[in-house]
């Protein structure tokens, strides 16, 4: 018998379904190509969302950095204000002004590590440019000529700037100028300063917006200084010897000659004798010599 070929060939023939279920069809292929560009552009989003979220994070972590030095530097400031006024050109300024917005104010504390003569004393000035708080600090209180300030932006974004001084009335009054009754000028030929042209409010209050963020901020000011800053609030950095003894009546005594009894005997008349141990009545004025300066 002869084997039938046609039977065979008819078993090893393969279908044609067979060959589309190893592949992909068309729509297959669109279908995960789909797929996989919303996965990639869903991957894309989020990752683009971290980059926006960090660098707002960054903006917010430096805008609330500006705030937090401009606090610290108005704080160091007012702690340490002094009761000292400026000398501008011909005229004076009150220790502490505000006129238009503008603070003015003395301060001490200035360090001078190399020893080279730089005052304790700075006068500084607070005003918003464009914009932009302005801190400007002259290194000597008494300008007499063009002196340039170091200028430093402490904060951009700046609107509703408002700066007002609280008085010691029993009410605790707010004003927006300082002095009171005063454009806080006087000419330097003028009679001496009155208490108030160089008085300290108890406190200042300063309102501002910053970067959509109104800040409100009050400082109290510190009325007795130490004596090391008392000594040098009349001064502009010529040191302590400017300044007068601490404690005058033993400065007085000092500068008496000593006494000696004359009538102890001739070996004791060279021992010098104490001054009296009330130096209160031994420093008193005679009712005819006048009173003192």
């Amino acid at each position: 018998m002869f084997p039938d070929y046609q039977t065979q060939n008819r078993r090893h023939r393969t279908h044609p379904a067979m060959y589309f279920e190893k592949g992909f069809t068309l729509i297959e292929l669109i279908v995960a190509m789909a797929i996989f560009a919303v996965l990639t552009l869903a991957g894309w989003q989020v990752f683009e969302n971290l980059i926006q979220m960090r660098e707002r994070t960054a903006i917010k972590a430096e805008q609330i950095n500006g705030i937090q030095a401009t606090y610290e530097q108005l704080s160091r400031d007012f702690t340490q204000a002094i009761p000292r006024s400026a000398t501008i050109a011909s005229n004076k300024e009150s220790a502490l002004l505000i006129r238009d917005n503008e603070l003015h104010l003395t301060r001490t504390g200035v360090i001078d590590p190399l020893q080279i003569g730089v005052s304790p004393l700075e006068r500084v000035i607070y005003s918003v440019q464009q914009g932009q708080l302005i801190r400007q600090s002259f290194a000597q209180v008494d300008q007499t000529g063009n002196l340039i300030p170091i200028k430093t932006v402490m904060l951009d974004d700046v609107s509703d700037w408002a700066v007002s001084a609280i008085d010691d009335s029993a009410d605790r009054a707010s004003t927006t100028s300082w002095p009171v009754g005063t454009d806080g000028t006087i000419p330097t030929s003028s009679e001496p300063e009155s208490q108030a042209f160089i008085k300290l409010p108890l406190a200042v209050q300063i309102t501002l917006t910053s970067h959509g963020q109104q800040l409100k901020w009050l400082f109290p000011l510190v009325k007795n200084l130490p004596s090391s800053m008392q000594a040098t609030q009349n001064t502009n950095g010529a040191g302590a010897s400017a300044v007068a003894p601490t404690n005058p009546q033993n400065d007085t005594n000092a500068n008496q000659a000593p006494t000696t009894n004359i009538n102890q005997p001739e070996d004791n008349q060279n021992t010098a004798q104490t001054a009296p141990q009330n130096p209160v009545a031994d420093n008193a004025v005679p009712t005819t010599g006048g009173g003192r300066d």
